[in-house]
């Protein structure tokens, strides 16, 4: 056999066999890994916006539109992000993808945060309480005679009615209701006013609540009657929190203070220059908030010392979330802020494009980091 003749045998076996290597290609293509779900925070603001960032760095994973302002923090509840806009419209989301899974519109505006609470979502909306289902139906509802701007929560009520609901309103009226929706009972206090404030309920005996007539109030979670009052000298729309024998709570009257739990009595205030209605989180016996004189504020839990503010450029009505030894909290400036919790340096700085009024989450994979405003904070 010639050189030639040897020379094109070769190359036809290559030929062939290369064409064969093809054709299994053809069956067997590759597929791109599916990407991997990390830890995620969830915000929203005034342009309508949904958005899901990396806690991390602040990076934009996904942006989705909804028909109207976002006030109420967004709620993470059977494997998906619940989100409620002012014109009565709730969302259900993928939180992996952002893409809607389904919605429903409900009669009036929803304020407050929703609150999980077994296999429904109790959603405020108007003068209403909705105990929703995943498949977006009503179970019952509970109307409260006036709008509802606060967050429902649930506590145990002594070994007599087991995760009862509390609900508050701008009629001035507090109602506890079994988990049918049926009225345990109702509390109206003896001075006009209005509950922008969310119930606090720590334990089976006892709730925190603020009133517009500047009082915050201390109730029997089985009765509804007052045990004390404390007076400040304005609107009470923060929603207190309790801990370690203490409510901490801020007012308009450009306070913030800390209440004994057990008598009522003043342990220590604070002057801020102006109005508060952030509601606080505590993070190693320092307690944060925001104020409407544009600062972000670490204040000692145990005697009041301001540790550090920061300051923004615009006012806050959003709460702060504490996540992994950082603070993460919105402002009317636009921005969203991650401040280390010990000294207030800033890790990062997001301009979401919208004045914020609610605040944010973040999910953990294994929990979920919620602020005070939300009825599974854990105080």
């Amino acid at each position: 056999m010639n050189q030639h003749y040897r020379n094109f045998i070769l190359a036809v076996c290559a030929i062939f066999c290369l064409g064969n290597f093809t054709a299994c290609n053809k069956y067997s293509p590759d597929e791109p890994f599916p990407d991997v779900y990390t830890p995620t925070l969830f915000t929203a603001s005034n342009n309508k916006i949904v958005y899901a960032l990396d806690p991390q760095t602040g990076d934009t994973k996904w942006k989705f539109s909804v028909s109207a302002e976002v006030h109420a923090t967004p709620v993470l509840f059977s494997n998906a992000l619940w989100v409620g806009t002012t014109d009565g419209n709730l969302y259900k989301i993928n939180h992996k993808t952002g893409k809607l899974i389904d919605s429903i519109k409900l009669d009036g505006p929803i304020e407050g945060t929703p609150l999980p609470n077994g296999s429904t979502l109790l959603v405020p909306a108007g003068n209403k309480l909705y105990a929703i289902t995943t498949l977006m139906e009503t179970v019952w509802s509970y109307d409260l005679g006036s709008a509802i701007m606060s967050s429902p929560t649930k506590h145990n009520i002594v070994a007599t009615y087991n995760d009862a609901i509390f609900i508050s309103g701008v009629g001035n009226k507090i109602a506890a209701l079994d988990q049918d929706g049926t009225e345990i009972w109702a509390y109206t206090p003896g001075t006009p006013g209005a509950f922008y404030s969310s119930p606090c309920v720590v334990n089976d005996s006892f709730m925190y609540i603020g009133n517009d007539n500047g009082s915050v109030y201390a109730l029997y979670t089985q009765t509804g009657t007052e045990k004390w009052q404390f007076a400040t000298q304005g609107q009470v729309r923060s929603s207190p929190i309790q801990i370690g024998g203490n409510v901490l709570v801020g007012s308009s009257d450009r306070n913030f203070y800390s209440i004994d739990s057990a008598t009522g009595l003043l342990r220590w205030k604070i002057q801020t220059q102006d109005v508060i209605v952030s509601s606080p989180s505590v993070y190693n016996q320092n307690v944060y908030f925001g104020g409407y004189d544009n600062q972000i504020y670490c204040i000692d839990i145990i005697d009041g010392v301001i540790k550090w503010k920061k300051s923004t450029f615009g006012l806050i009505k959003s709460s702060p979330v504490i996540n992994g030894g950082s603070v993460y909290i919105s402002s009317f400036d636009k921005n969203l802020y991650k401040l280390d919790a010990k000294d207030g340096s800033q890790q990062w700085v997001k301009d979401i494009y919208g004045q914020m009024e609610c605040s944010a989450i973040i999910d953990n994979i294994n929990d979920v980091s919620v602020p005070s405003i939300n009825g599974d904070y854990k105080y």
